[in-house]
């Protein structure tokens, strides 16, 4: 509980404050819609197939069948009903396995056997005592149930007397019938049970482990992460169950963004998905290799539920696509094709250090859209964040750049000054579906610099900073000076911003105010002056990042409520995020902003996530129809939770929406402390009418450069620690980053 409050804590303050995964590079021409290179002139294609059905849970193929959990909804008596289901992999015709869940119960895990008969751990919810226990059955292939124990005491934590239960992330089998069940919860351990559900032996499981794997030869596997590896990868780890130990590790499975799932693959071979690749595992001789790419598939790798490899070595993978009407379940056939008999397409590579799901989703529904063009994406971050940094600006001025960067985690000013991105302005004025007034102008000038833009983010959100309205109220800005003047008016013991320190007190200022102290323009900086010096002073007063007790027994409401704590960190990526903190403040919040050095208003238009066009791109059209498309009222309407939009229409839209009473969202937040819960209703027009004064005042703001804060973040340390002046860190501070700068000119 303290790591974790100490965690928030710190993101808080902060938050008021990046080799690719496939198997092959860009090629010339292109490999077709749905192509991915599979090596010697092949590619794999992908054929969709529209399924029926609400969900694909707990999946588990065996054989020519695939069964998994699903749930039925009668909309005449509002329930649910649980129920097992299989699909036929040679006609994908999908029947209903004869088992029934009683009420209460739910599939926790599902192993599929060979003869047809199934292995369920259930969850049975018991509403009187609200106390869950788990049940481990079998059944035969008609249906008929075999075998029933409580496993519940199986998934104690630590010792079998612990009365602290974890939950079972995964289950398998061996070829001896042994069942395998992970458990995980506050410390993690495996369970080794015979065929008839006695326990043979426990293992405590050291490592993060993200489920278990079955060779073809039937051994069993953790899947887990490799705490010995340099570069943030995977490992399988043997279950021996002669030697009731770990067996024989095998290493070097990359590890991606998202879900990891496992398929066997012959006696001595294991499929995994990590991250947006499928890779092939070679046990006996320890080698991981590419099979296809995701994304080069037009596959969402977030939305695989389960896949196979087909007798004649076609890849089968099953999708589900939440919350995305009209597409649900999909099964998708990947076979292995010459590349000449695809149809040629023009290859884009978008650059990125981590790909996150919004970003996946977009790039594959382009791909499948877009008749002449496909993405490819170079993923940089996984594994070393400063290596893959390294690689990506070693491959922008080689003479193969790629066309698109997410500018998420790059030092974007130097890459404005070096001039690595286009102008996109010109690519905007000839656009004949956009123009320039269709887009909140704040956030889309946050990467303009001297008439010029080098990125659009499609979606942005709000940094400020608030209090009540009887302390910050009637402002439309301040200076370090009146934070300090409100503080001093207060009682002694009275927080300024929640657990905050002389670290993040720093790093969340100069992070904010960074363009007042560097021009990369004239690469030049200004550490040492007196404005600097002041707010180096100002985050001297508060405590160290140690010195904090997390073990306070008031919450953040409450000391919000009753005056113990003055200022909160926003935000706000949704109308919902807005009206969530007006709750906190009990309808009586002003947003201040950040304290700036000439007393304006420091409230920060920021970027969700920002796609730039290289200069060099010999592809800039079908870049910029990339960008159109996220541009368009079809990605900008769909915009919610992840930010606001930035497209003006639909930003109207959300506001709209937000006003109305939706009687079938059932969303809430919950804090912890005090049983605070605010529960999504509709704005009132007053909060909108606040919101959009917030929207108006809001500033542009420029990416903070890393390298420039851990200088600040190294150097002010000697002043904190009394070692030094203010004036002497800020003098060397001064000189490291004029140094920075030049070296980056």
């Amino acid at each position: 509980m303290n790591t974790m409050k100490r965690f928030v804590a710190i993101c808080l303050c902060l938050c008021l404050l990046i080799p690719i995964a496939g198997c092959g590079g860009k090629k010339e021409g292109g490999d077709g819609a749905g192509g991915e290179t599979a090596g010697d002139g092949f590619v794999y294609t992908a054929e969709f197939k529209g399924l029926a059905g609400n969900s694909l849970e707990k999946a588990d193929v065996q054989g020519n069948r695939m069964y998994y959990a699903d749930w039925d909804y009668d909309e005449e008596s509002q329930t649910s009903t649980g129920s097992i289901k299989y699909l036929d992999l040679d006609t994908l015709a999908n029947e209903t396995f004869p088992f029934a869940l009683a009420e209460g119960e739910s599939v926790a895990c599902l192993q599929a056997l060979e003869d047809k008969s199934l292995l369920l751990l259930l969850a049975v919810w018991n509403e009187n005592d609200m106390n869950q226990t788990y049940f481990l059955v079998k059944t035969d292939g008609s249906g008929t149930e075999t075998m029933r124990l409580d496993a519940t005491g199986f998934l104690t934590e630590g010792s079998a007397q612990d009365l602290n239960y974890g939950y079972p992330q995964a289950m398998q089998t061996d070829a001896e019938g042994n069942i395998y069940i992970l458990v995980s919860g506050m410390e993690e351990k495996v369970v080794v049970l015979n065929a008839q559900g006695s326990l043979l032996f426990e293992l405590a499981n050291q490592n993060w482990s993200q489920g278990m794997c079955r060779s073809g030869d039937g051994r069993v596997f953790l899947l887990s992460y490799d705490s010995g590896s340099e570069d943030g990868s995977c490992m399988l780890q043997y279950i021996d169950p002669k030697a009731k130990g770990y067996g024989e590790s095998f290493g070097g499975i990359p590890m991606g963004n998202g879900s990891v799932l496992c398929a066997a693959s012959g006696e001595k071979e294991i499929l995994i998905s990590s991250g947006n690749s499928l890779y092939r595992y070679d046990l006996e001789g320890k080698t991981c290799e590419p099979v296809l790419n995701w994304i080069n598939c037009d596959v969402n790798s977030d939305e695989v539920q389960a896949f196979t490899q087909l007798e004649d070595g076609r890849i089968l993978a099953f999708t589900f696509a939440y919350g995305q009407e009209g597409q649900g379940l999909e099964a998708v056939y990947l076979t292995r094709t010459p590349a000449d008999e695809v149809e040629q397409k023009t290859v884009l590579t978008y650059a990125t250090m981590y790909l996150d799901y919004d970003m996946r989703a977009q790039l594959i529904r382009f791909n499948k859209t877009n008749g002449s063009c496909r993405i490819e994406v170079k993923e940089y971050g996984n594994g070393n964040y400063e290596d893959g940094l390294t690689q990506l600006n070693n491959d922008i001025v080689s003479g193969n750049p790629p066309d698109l960067i997410d500018l998420s985690n790059v030092n974007v000013e130097n890459y404005i000054a070096k001039g690595i991105l286009t102008d996109l302005y010109p690519l905007l004025e000839q656009d004949e579906t956009l123009k320039k007034e269709d887009f909140v102008a704040n956030a889309l000038q946050i990467y303009e610099r001297d008439g010029r833009l080098y990125g659009i983010s499609p979606s942005f959100g709000i940094a400020t900073i608030a209090g009540k309205e009887s302390d910050v109220g009637g402002r439309e800005g301040w200076t370090i000076a009146d934070v300090q003047e409100l503080l001093a008016s207060k009682p002694a013991g009275t927080e300024l911003l929640e657990y905050a320190s002389k670290e993040t007190i720093l790093e969340m200022l100069v992070s904010r105010g960074l363009d007042s102290y560097v021009d990369w323009a004239a690469g030049t900086c200004s550490f040492n002056k007196e404005d600097f010096l002041s707010l180096l002073e100002f985050a001297g007063q508060f405590p160290t990042q140690e010195s904090l007790n997390y073990e306070d027994s008031e919450g953040t409401i409450t000391k919000l409520r009753e005056g113990k704590l003055l200022l909160q960190g926003l935000s706000v990526h949704s109308v919902t995020d807005y009206l969530y903190h007006d709750a906190m403040f009990e309808g009586q919040m002003a947003c201040i902003g950040f304290p700036t050095t000439d007393g304006s208003m420091g409230t920060y238009m920021e970027a969700s996530q920002a796609i730039g066009i290289t200069e060099k791109s010999a592809h800039k059209d079908g870049a910029w129809a990339f960008i159109r498309m996220l541009l368009g009222e079809e990605s900008q309407d769909a915009i919610h939770m992840r930010g606001l939009p930035l497209r003006i229409s639909s930003l109207e839209k959300a506001l709209a929406k937000a006003m109305e009473k939706d009687e079938n969202e059932f969303s809430s937040v919950i804090m912890s402390d005090g049983g605070f819960m605010y529960e999504v209703k509709e704005a009132t027009q007053e909060q909108i009418d606040a919101l959009r004064r917030l929207l108006e005042a809001a500033k542009p703001w420029k990416n903070s450069d890393s390298a420039i804060l851990s200088i600040v973040t190294e150097e002010a340390a000697s002043y904190f620690a009394g070692q030094k002046t203010a004036q002497e860190a800020a003098d060397i501070i001064q000189s490291r980053v004029q140094i920075y700068i030049s070296e980056n000119e």
